[in-house]
């Protein structure tokens, strides 16, 4: 092999170290860059060739050439923002970004991506810096979350009112009271019952009304026997009588065992017509939990009836008025929350989250985003919390995870290594130089 082999040998590693060089100083320009990924250079040395020796025939080193750059996707740090659309993914996982420049709906034209600084355009269509849309999955109209993966828009209209059904009660009746004399009368109701409470129900347009529920023990053959009358203001109700403040709107029974377990709830099925255009007869259902009798219940959470105060535990109904939305919530899971004004809670989206089989394999295309490729295989798409995806942290960001001090040290060996490459180049020529002057 001739010297001069030696000068083409010691190019390579210059070479590979300039190239090394380079991707060390990509990785400190970045360091700073939400989401970035650093790069590690990989090298390997080239064919060697034959060469007889005195004992047989050896190899000699063709010199060096880079066989990769690798990128590195461990986790980076998360830092606190006081943006709620900002970001960061805890654990493995991408999140899914439409290309803007593209009206393809296959999967080439999705980008992935960690970073995480995402905001709501002019359309409220959530979408990061360059204008490419977050896909997810939206809330169908019946509360229920869609299948199809699509663009994540927030739909910021007032949501509907609705009217009251059902009214839900845990209370206890004092089993100490006796059976009552009278007979409730709606014209003197204090008087004529034992017990009573208010909720709040609510019509078809939205409004609110007052609802006392008036009970009154009852004598009976067996167990223990109770009656009830809902009542509302006749000012409330459609042609409700004049002489008298309340009107009943529904009424019925609930009967307990010797422990005062309840056993059976027996409604008459009343409707109320409310005032002022709402729709007619509204039934209103009073549940008192899950009886021991039809239900099969074992009591727990249900209405009781033992020696001890009379006193309502718990209440609830499903109706509500008209309601904007005031706040959004990000959940761990990607679940996008909204608020309203009147108290309600809705699920309005889920962020889409990717993982691959090889994430190695994924290509980058700039602004810190990524493509799959054939190596990495297709997107696995899905939400956070499922599979091997991990959590979405709201008004958070993920950092590079570029280790300066690491990067450093690689400046400094690969410096070093191309340093010593040019030493052999010129040892080389020396060498040469010897040849040349054999003829002197």
């Amino acid at each position: 092999m001739p010297i001069s082999q030696a000068l083409y040998t010691g190019v390579t590693g210059m070479s590979v170290m300039a190239d090394g060089m380079t991707v060390v100083a990509n990785n400190i320009a970045n360091a700073n860059a939400k989401g970035f990924k650093k790069d590690r250079v990989e090298f390997e040395d080239m064919l060697s060739a034959d060469r007889s020796t005195g004992s047989g025939t050896g190899q000699l080193g063709r010199g060096a050439l880079l066989r990769s750059i690798r990128t590195i996707h461990t986790q980076g740090g998360l830092s606190v923002t006081d943006n709620l659309t900002d970001l960061a993914i805890q654990g493995e996982g991408f999140f899914v970004v439409k290309n803007p420049n593209s009206d393809s709906g296959d999967s080439a034209a999705n980008f992935y991506t960690r970073v995480g600084s995402f905001v709501f355009d002019k359309d409220g269509y959530l979408a990061e810096p360059s204008g490419g849309h977050v896909m997810g999955y939206l809330a169908k109209a019946d509360g229920s979350m869609g299948s199809r993966l699509q663009d994540i828009r927030i739909d910021t209209n007032a949501i509907a009112p609705r009217r009251t059904d059902k009214v839900v009660l845990d209370i206890n009746l004092d089993a100490r009271i006796k059976p009552s004399e009278v007979e409730f009368d709606v014209k003197n109701p204090e008087a004529t019952s034992q017990f009573n409470h208010t909720i709040t129900v609510f019509d078809s347009h939205g409004r609110g009304h007052p609802m006392t529920v008036f009970y009154n023990r009852v004598e009976t053959s067996d167990g223990v026997e109770w009656k009830w009358n809902a009542c509302v203001s006749s000012k409330d109700v459609q042609d409700g009588p004049l002489d008298q403040e309340l009107t009943v709107g529904t009424s019925g029974r609930i009967k307990f065992d010797a422990k005062g377990n309840l056993l059976e709830e027996i409604s008459d099925g009343g409707t109320i017509n409310f005032a002022d255009g709402a729709e007619p007869g509204q039934l209103i259902e009073l549940d008192f939990g899950k009886n021991m009798g039809v239900d099969k219940g074992n009591g727990v959470g249900a209405t009781k009836c033992i020696s001890a105060r009379s006193v309502t535990n718990y209440h609830s109904q499903n109706g509500y008025e008209t309601g904007n939305i005031k706040q959004l919530k990000i959940e761990l899971d990607g679940s996008i929350r909204g608020l309203y004004t009147n108290g309600i809670q809705r699920t309005l989206g889920n962020l889409a989250l990717a993982s691959f089989e090889n994430q190695d394999g994924l290509t980058k295309a700039g602004g810190n985003k990524f493509y799959e490729t054939r190596e990495s295989g297709p997107a696995k798409l899905g939400v956070a919390l499922t599979g091997t995806r991990g959590s979405i942290v709201s008004s958070t960001l993920e950092e590079s995870n570029v280790d300066l001090a690491q990067e450093f040290v690689n400046m400094i060996m690969t410096q070093r290594g191309f340093q010593a490459n040019s030493r052999s180049i010129t040892t080389a020529d020396s060498m040469i130089e010897e040849v040349v002057n054999l003829r002197r």
